[in-house]
């Protein structure tokens, strides 16, 4: 977004009514806001694109068990049925609920979980079958609390100018960019290079192990960084004020308060506003989809085509040159196309789902030219043998 766009979309307070008695908000409140917004959305996708790209170590990890070489797909199924789950249960309580303490929960429960990733490649003796469902619990948890995350960002960012909720996708893009790129860092640093100045496979496990914890590491410092930035934000008044608008709070008794005053300042309910309920929750809830349920299922599809092939098959596709960490450098590859494409889809004007059920249909072509490339176990003729053409294809599934 152009600079003086985004001036104009983060000053836009036309929400507040004239007369009101509600703080306004300076530009200083207002990209404060937008800061804890941005990071907000790079804690909410950071977890997903923590495990995955840290197919290697999980390899390893999971030696001598059913699971070696399927482990991708059950990452995919648990993180998305849980989190999926947890979105839903999130929208449909999300007017009962403060959306701060779901904020709180979400950081902290994947806190707890990233600390757990650096204490389990020492415990050698859990390799196998249970270190899998150690990671499968790690990850139905981050899942749960991404879920709670999005959600109350979400809500929040409706009481924001626009560009607020824009700042939660850019961050979540970034989440991707800053995972894979702490993971190359991390293989580069810890992996011997030989006279031809070529790195090896990361096949010792000391490197492999050395390198998840610093990835692990790393993911937590970032989360607990974001943890005290939170803290620090929701003092603010105006973000304060902004966040009670989205949720129900009760009155308190002493009403002559200026402190009770201030907490019903948004939260007045009149004869007639409902009090928010499971049933009017879920009628809103079915509304809104009637409004928007074509795009819906271009979301749903392109989600389908995009965790079929990544990175279920996408990781097991081997270097046809020889070169090094392709499966790490595949990973950043897909994550800067998908932050490309986050930045520059508010610049295309749509006004209809059927240009975009279109792409999301050609999407499809994706599974068979993934399956083409130098896939291990492949089903078909491997056609496409060429490192570059399947960075090209990442990128572009990653637009």
């Amino acid at each position: 977004m152009p600079a003086s766009d985004f001036r104009t979309s983060i000053l836009d307070t036309e929400s507040e009514t004239a007369g009101s008695d509600r703080l306004r908000a300076d530009s200083t409140s207002l990209r404060i806001a937008y800061v804890l917004f941005l990071g907000m959305g790079l804690a909410t996708l950071l977890p997903w694109n923590l495990f995955i790209s840290a197919s290697e170590f999980y390899k390893y990890q999971f030696g001598g068990s059913t699971h070696q070489q399927t482990f991708h797909n059950s990452f995919s199924v648990v993180y998305m049925v849980t989190n999926f789950a947890s979105n839903i249960y999130a929208m449909l309580t999300v007017t009962r609920s403060n959306p701060n303490k779901r904020i709180a929960f979400g950081l902290a429960a994947n806190t707890i979980s990233y600390m757990v990733g650096v204490f389990l490649p020492f415990m050698g003796v859990l390799r196998g079958s249970v270190s899998f469902y150690v990671v499968l619990a790690q990850m139905a948890t981050c899942a749960v609390a991404s879920g709670m995350l999005t959600n109350s960002l979400f809500a929040l960012a409706a009481h924001f100018p626009a560009a607020h909720a824009e700042g939660i996708f850019s961050g979540q893009a970034v989440a991707g960019i800053i995972a894979t790129g702490a993971q190359l860092v991390a293989a580069y640093s810890v992996s011997p290079i030989d006279d031809t100045g070529s790195i090896p496979a990361p096949g010792p496990p000391d490197g492999l192990i050395s390198r998840t914890v610093a990835y692990f590491i790393f993911a937590a410092v970032v989360n607990l960084t974001l943890a005290a930035g939170f803290l620090h934000v929701s003092r603010d008044p105006y973000y304060q004020q902004q966040s009670k608008l989205s949720y129900h709070a009760e009155h308190t008794s002493d009403s002559s308060s200026d402190e009770a005053e201030a907490e019903q300042l948004i939260t007045v309910v009149t004869p007639s506003m409902p009090t928010p309920s499971v049933v009017s929750d879920f009628e809103a809830f079915k509304h809104a989809f009637r409004d928007i349920s074509s795009y819906c299922y271009v979301i749903v599809l392109d989600f389908a085509v995009t965790l079929s092939v990544f990175p279920s098959v996408t990781a097991l596709v081997t270097s046809t040159s020889g070169a090094q960490l392709l499966t790490e450098w595949h990973f950043f590859v897909y994550n800067i196309g998908d932050f490309l494409g986050r930045r520059s889809a508010p610049s295309i004007r749509i006004t209809r789902a059927t240009p975009l059920l279109t792409l999301a249909i050609l999407r499809i072509l994706f599974i068979p030219a993934f399956f083409a490339c130098h896939v291990t176990f492949s089903v078909w003729y491997n056609g496409i043998q060429s490192d570059q053409s399947f960075m090209a294809l990442v990128l572009v599934l990653g637009l």
